[in-house]
């Protein structure tokens, strides 16, 4: 099991004082989160890597965690790091940006058009709640902007009369 010393790779410290982390700090310490849980995973048998054709293996690598009952701490270290690797896909293979959400207090994927992802609430919900929260969809959602069937991902648009008047 992928197990990541939790004082040293959380931004918890950092968003707890003022300014937030930066943008560019946040996207910095994503990328490192995302190497090493690739790195650690190889050391359990997988073998992820940055092809997006093979983002499924994240969601069956969270069956199989599951399923070994880890201890909160471990689990609350795979979130942190597969939330990092789930978000470093989206920002390497679909024009998505790292940035910190001083609302949130955390790190998320931003789109091009503003739309905000948070990949790792999206593998808490995966790992805590199953697999009705898919990470491929996640993935395939920030790549196509299309939700799948079923899905509750929906971009908000102004109602009707608030884009007319933003017209005059």
């Amino acid at each position: 099991m992928i197990r990541i010393n939790i004082e040293e790779t959380t931004m918890g410290a950092k968003a707890q004082q003022d300014p937030p982390p930066s943008d560019a700090e946040t996207a910095a310490h994503m990328r490192d989160l995302a190497e090493l849980f690739v790195e650690h995973s190889r050391a359990d048998g997988y073998s992820f890597d940055w092809d997006p054709a093979f983002i499924h293996h994240l969601d069956n690598y969270c069956t199989e965690f599951v399923a070994a009952k880890p201890s909160p701490e471990v689990t609350h270290s795979v979130i942190l790091s597969a939330g990092a690797y789930l978000g470093e896909m989206i920002v390497r293979t679909c024009g998505w940006r790292w940035v910190y959400c001083t609302n949130e207090k955390a790190a998320a994927v931003e789109s091009p058009d503003g739309v905000r992802g948070y990949p790792h609430n999206k593998v808490a919900k995966r790992i805590h709640e199953g697999t009705t929260h898919d990470l491929e969809a996640f993935f395939k959602y920030a790549a196509t902007g299309e939700a799948p069937r079923g899905s509750a991902a929906r971009v908000t648009k102004p109602s009707w009369w608030r884009r007319l008047r933003s017209r005059s």
